[in-house]
This record gives C-alpha cells, sequence and structure tokens, in this order.
C-alpha cells in the first residue's frame, strides 16, 4: 500500500493531506485549492463509454470549467469500491442523446445514471456551481410556461438514472450543485427494473451522505432517497419532485441525520418523509427544522397523503419551525397499523398558511393522529382562510381562486424570504440541537451545520439559512 503527502500553500497556512489506496494511482492531492484524487479525466469524455464499451467504471476527477457526457447510447458509469470520483467546482455533465428511435433519450435501456459502489465528491461553490442536467435545451422544461401542466412539462419525463449508491457504497457527498431531470426508468437486470430510479439513492448505514446549497429541478419519482446512512441535507432548493408519486426526501431504515433549511415549491408527496421501512438497522430517524414549504402534495395519487412532514411505519425525529404554506396536507404523525415510533418523535412551532378551507382543514391530515400544539401558528382545522399571512417578500398571497395547485411547483422570480412584519419573525423554537451526524469538514463531510433558527422556515432575517 503506497501513500502520497502533498504538501500545499492555501491561505495562510500550510496544509497536509495523506492518501492511501490499493491502486498505486490513487493520487490525493489539492491543486490551487481544488481537490482532486487520481488522474484528471479528459475534458469532453464520455462519462459511460470508453473506445465503445458500453458502460464504464470511472474513477478520478472531473476538472473545473470542463464539461462532460453521458450518452443514452450506453449503460451506467460505474464508481467501483474503492474507486473516488471526484468533481471540481464549475463542471457540467450533460445527458445527451438522440430524441427519437434507438437509443432514445428516456426510453429504459437509455436512461444512464452514475452508480456509486465507492466514493463521490461533488465540489461546487457558490460562485462555481457544479450541474448535471440534459444537453439538449430543446428538451427541457420551459420557464416561460409557468405554471404549465405537469402531465405534459419535460420535468416530469425522467431522461436519467441519477445517482444511484450502492449497499457497499463510501461517501457520497454533493455540494452546491445543480441536479435536474432524473427518473429515468432502471434497466434490466438493476433493482427496480422498469421503475423510475430515484434521483439520490444512498443505502449503505455505514456511509455518510452530504446534500447541501444545491438545486433539484425535476423528478419522475423520489428525489432523495436515504435508504443506509448517516445524512445531512441543508439549504436546498426542490422544484417539480415527482408526477403521481414520491418524496423530496424519503427516509428508511437505516438512516439517522437533518433535514433542514430547505425550499420545496410544488413536491408531489411529502416534502420530507421518516418510515422505518426496509429491515436496516439503525432505526430511521429524521431532524426536519426550519423548511419553508410551499403548494406540494397536490399531484399525489393516493388520496390522504402528502404535502409536508411525514412520520410512519416507526419512523421517528422531531420536526419544528417548519413554515407549510397552500400544501395539500400539514404535519402528518400515523397512528394505526403503521403508527409512527410516537414515544420518539416530537414536533411543534408550525406555521400552518391556507387559502382556502380545503388546505386550512387539513391542517391536521383527516385520518393522522397529529395534535395542534400551543407553539403553532394557526394550529387547528378551525383556522380561517387568509389568517397570518407570512409576508413573503415576493410571492402574493392569497393565490387567485382560480389557482391550479398541482402546477404551482416553480421558483421562477418569487421570493420566499420572510418580509417586514411576517408574523414568521421571532417565532422559532431553538432549544434544540440538530442530529449533526456527520463530521464537518470542507472535502469530506458537511461544509456546515446550521443551528436552529429563530425564525420559522428556511430563510432568517440574520441573513443564515437557505442561501438561494
Amino acid at each position: 500500500m503506497k501513500a502520497i503527502v502533498s504538501t500545499v500553500l492555501v491561505g495562510s497556512g500550510i496544509f497536509f493531506l495523506a492518501g492511501c489506496s490499493k491502486n498505486s494511482d490513487q493520487q490525493v492531492v489539492v491543486s490551487n485549492q481544488q481537490f482532486s484524487a487520481g488522474s484528471f479525466i479528459q475534458n469532453g469524455d464520455t462519462l459511460n463509454s470508453k473506445n465503445g464499451s458500453n458502460g464504464r467504471s470511472i474513477k478520478g476527477t472531473l476538472k473545473s470549467g470542463q464539461t462532460y457526457y453521458l450518452s443514452s447510447l450506453y449503460a451506467d458509469a460505474t464508481i467501483n469500491t474503492g474507486d473516488t470520483l471526484v468533481v471540481q467546482s464549475d463542471v457540467k455533465v450533460l445527458v445527451v442523446g438522440p430524441k427519437t428511435g434507438g437509443g432514445a433519450l428516456g426510453t429504459q435501456e437509455h436512461c444512464p445514471g452514475l452508480v456509486v459502489n465507492g466514493t463521490f465528491l461533488c465540489l461546487g461553490t457558490k460562485d462555481k456551481p457544479n450541474w448535471f442536467t440534459l444537453g439538449d435545451n430543446s428538451l427541457k422544461s420551459d420557464p416561460a410556461r409557468d405554471p404549465q401542466d405537469p402531465g405534459t412539462d419535460p420535468a416530469f419525463k425522467g431522461y436519467w438514472g441519477g445517482i444511484q449508491g450502492g449497499a457497499g457504497s463510501g461517501d457520497i457527498i454533493i455540494k452546491w450543485t445543480h441536479i435536474e431531470y432524473t427518473g429515468g426508468l432502471a434497466p434490466t437486470g438493476a433493482p427496480r427494473a422498469g421503475s423510475a430510479r430515484y434521483g439520490i439513492l444512498v443505502s449503505n448505514p455505514s456511509s455518510n451522505f452530504v446534500l447541501e446549497d444545491s438545486w433539484i429541478y425535476g423528478s419522475n419519482n423520489d428525489m432523495v432517497r436515504p435508504a443506509g446512512c448517516k445524512y445531512e441535507i441543508f439549504r436546498n432548493t426542490f422544484e417539480k419532485v415527482g408526477l403521481t408519486a414520491g418524496e423530496c426526501v424519503n427516509v428508511k431504515s437505516g438512516s439517522i441525520g437533518d433535514c433542514a433549511y430547505n425550499l420545496v415549491v410544488g413536491g408531489t408527496g411529502n416534502a420530507f418523509k421518516s418510515a422505518n421501512t426496509g429491515g436496516l438497522s439503525p432505526q430511521s430517524s429524521m431532524y426536519c427544522y426550519n423548511n419553508t414549504v410551499i403548494t406540494s402534495g397536490w399531484r399525489q395519487a393516493k388520496a390522504g397523503e402528502g404535502g409536508s412532514v411525514d412520520y410512519e411505519s416507526m419512523g421517528k425525529g422531531l420536526a419544528y419551525n417548519n413554515l407549510l404554506v397552500d400544501v395539500a396536507y400539514g404535519v402528518g404523525i400515523r397512528g394505526g397499523a403503521s403508527a409512527a415510533d410516537t414515544i420518539n418523535t416530537k414536533y411543534g412551532y408550525t406555521y400552518n398558511y391556507g387559502d382556502n378551507t380545503t388546505i386550512t382543514g387539513q391542517f391536521l391530515p383527516v385520518g393522522f393522529i397529529t395534535a395542534a400544539q400551543s407553539s403553532d401558528i394557526n394550529g387547528g382545522n378551525g383556522t380561517t382562510p387568509g389568517a397570518n399571512n407570512p409576508k413573503f417578500v415576493n410571492y402574493a398571497l392569497p393565490l387567485p381562486a382560480t389557482t391550479n395547485y398541482s402546477a404551482m411547483d416553480f421558483v421562477g422570480s418569487y421570493n420566499f424570504h420572510l418580509g417586514s412584519g411576517s408574523p414568521a419573525i421571532g417565532k422559532g423554537y431553538t432549544s434544540f440541537a440538530a442530529a449533526a451526524v456527520v463530521k464537518k469538514d470542507a472535502i469530506f463531510g458537511v461544509t456546515e451545520i446550521t443551528a436552529p433558527g429563530k425564525d420559522i422556515g428556511a430563510y432568517q432575517t440574520d441573513g443564515t439559512g437557505n442561501q438561494h
């Protein structure tokens, strides 16, 4: 086993970084304040084919400022066990392929993804984010048409296979990255063949998963499924997730962590869900706090499900300081045969807002055991529509009576920061701590564990929280 040590000058300090691998080419260095591992992959490379191969194993570094491709003509790109793929900042990975005929992008067997059995580090920055999106702009959703019919909106088509973490994968760390148009059909021989893949799947309870400060746009099914990991999901924006089913974040057994300071607009199912299904250990746990959820839950095919925050099937955790606006259903704590771990689930300081009695009558979802808390704003089902307008900087409430909520699934030019005089200001609960299960590290961990905020919702008046 060979160790490579690099000495690097960063700012005013000297840092030493050692890399150790079975393979002599697996060097780990920092160059010009950009982390890299192994060799640089050539600009313009097709990541899922080499010399015509149908699929490809990849490792090394996607270099800052360069563009790479995933082609619908080939199978998945795979990071093998023990290997690492680093994506430096300002990298574009474009999913490409023919629109029609054999190999048409978005048809089964032609929705390439990135399978992670090793380690994946995607290190975008605020000034230089990364992109995983379509190469053909004519296939993309047209923002000028919003609000548009979800049934014909390309955002929900499912063009590629997303990022699929294997049961023995290493860490998956994603920072300041745009991930778009996921949910392509799983190919023959893959798990759930013929069904829409999850946008990001993590399934190793020993691995760390970080998704922070990223933009998630367009998904056919669940966007993020922690099905085994320690996770931190902070300060992201979710738009147009799920056509007729699918959560933005669907936490399963073997997974523990935080979902905080996220903005969700127009999700299909729940924005955040914890269910202890899957047979892994530890028990599913989700600390869900200071999120803003707008017009979610309206496309869900199952009646009585979806919209905001859900705990069921012995899932546990806490839900505080969440701002829910015109969602189909408020915080859902299940009882009965699919009951949450109610002894170990705490909730409150929920800010509900609804424009009509259909919405306000489900602040406490019918069929659930959620109870109004004295700390809630508009805590019961008798709330008058329009009461306690949260006064966003740029999002006029109430919405018109003719609004099709299922199509109100976009951010556009709206601004969901709290305006002057908002009743959400200063009403947050701060006497608890984040789960904080992943180490703080600029490369290998979470950049910041943002503590519970004094204002309800994802945007804090002191400038902290969601940075989009």
